[in-house]
């Protein structure tokens, strides 16, 4: 990790953070032929992008809106943009369209699921399909393949009224994913770790360093997750007319190893996921507390998640765990114009009152999915 600074090109693109929306941020920049740099406060990874957990799931079919339909447009082509990076750098991302299960617990959740059921017909254009099973015995078929439930991959006593289960749901493992992304970037510009930035100059496009040294570039994007809102609120940032605005809200998984196929879909129930991947390893997750101390200090004593994990997944009961992991994840708290209601919706573009200066900060629990759409064109 470089931990001084002396001197810096003057690159077209500036991107502050080496997390999911950063290096994207910087390949797609490269591939338009910017030079460019990255500039990191830790290392690659550092903040909410370095998890585990890595679950790609979309927002169910009904009362759509602008954001749910950017999200889908960004789920649909993921698949294609990592396996270009894959072929770009060589790298495995560990990404599989694996699919979704939620146990249905109440028979009042039967009307919202008729209501996701028909809406699915349209809003997901016919690509991805969505289907009840009344027993979890029953033959769940993904993309023609039947996906083979092992025992305990679901308990039967919370899943009374049976399952849903979607074929558009998707995993990837995100430090493989980040990794390649660095790799790409690196391979055709400059990532700088242990570099800190202080301060935005706006009028000038530069960015002052911790160190007292400065950068100046054609333009800078500052993607460094829930850190962004304070530098951001030095130079009064807006955007599409709103304040930015914004915290930190703080997440916690574990990682457990557990044999299979990684042929499983992903679980979903009561807030928590529990995600299948490659190398016997599951994950579950996670938390979301608006108040917290210790950016990356793991809390022993909230780990409600993990036992409603384990109970909806009794299989894992006694698989190991042999990783916990904390992390800070940047809400976006714009209230809207007219009805005041706090929107959560992701950032990603120029700033309303600067030319040369964006934002790249995901929105809450989506930014894994959404990261790769360009979105920040000079």
């Amino acid at each position: 990790m470089k931990t001084t600074t002396t001197s810096f090109s003057n690159p077209d693109c500036l991107i502050i953070g080496a997390g999911i929306f950063g290096l994207w941020a910087a390949r797609h920049a490269i591939k338009r032929g910017e030079s460019v740099q990255v500039v990191e406060k830790a290392h690659v990874g550092n903040g909410a992008s370095g998890g585990f957990l890595g679950s790609l799931m979309p927002h169910e079919p009904v009362r759509w809106n602008e954001k749910k339909q950017m999200q889908f447009e960004a789920l649909d082509c993921l698949s294609n943009c990592i396996a270009k990076l894959e072929e770009d750098t060589g790298f495995d991302c560990g990404y599989r369209r694996c699919g979704r299960i939620m146990p249905l617990r109440h028979e009042k959740m039967d009307f919202h699921v008729k209501e996701r059921l028909e809406g699915m017909k349209t809003l997901w254009q016919g690509r991805y399909s969505l289907a009840k099973y009344n027993q979890i015995g029953e033959d769940i078929i993904h993309d023609g393949k039947l996906v083979g439930l092992p025992k305990g991959w679901v308990n039967t006593e919370i899943a009374a009224y049976g399952v849903t289960y979607d074929n558009f749901s998707a995993r990837v493992n995100p430090r493989s994913y980040l990794e390649a992304l660095a790799a790409y970037v690196r391979a055709h510009a400059e990532i700088n770790e242990g570099v800190e930035v202080s301060a935005i100059d706006a009028k000038n496009c530069k960015a002052n360093l911790a160190d007292g040294t400065s950068i100046s570039a054609g333009r800078i994007i500052v993607a460094n997750g829930y850190q962004a809102y304070d530098l951001l609120s030095q130079i009064d940032a807006r955007y599409k007319t709103q304040t930015i605005l914004g915290q930190g809200v703080k997440g916690q998984a574990v990682l457990v190893e557990y044999n299979h196929n990684d042929t499983l879909p992903i679980v979903y129930d009561d807030g928590v996921y529990i995600v299948p991947h490659a190398g016997n390893r599951v994950a579950i997750g996670s938390t979301s507390n608006k108040i917290w101390s210790g950016e990356k200090e793991f809390d022993e004593n909230d780990m409600s998640f993990y036992q409603r994990g384990i109970t909806a997944v009794p299989a894992l009961k006694d698989a190991p765990i042999i990783e916990k992991w904390a992390g800070v994840r940047p809400r976006n708290v714009i209230p809207e114009p007219l009805t005041g209601k706090v929107l959560s919706a992701s950032i990603s573009g120029r700033l309303d009152d600067y030319e040369t200066i964006y934002a790249a900060i995901g929105g809450f629990k989506i930014g894994m999915g959404i990261a790769h759409m360009d979105n920040l064109q000079p």
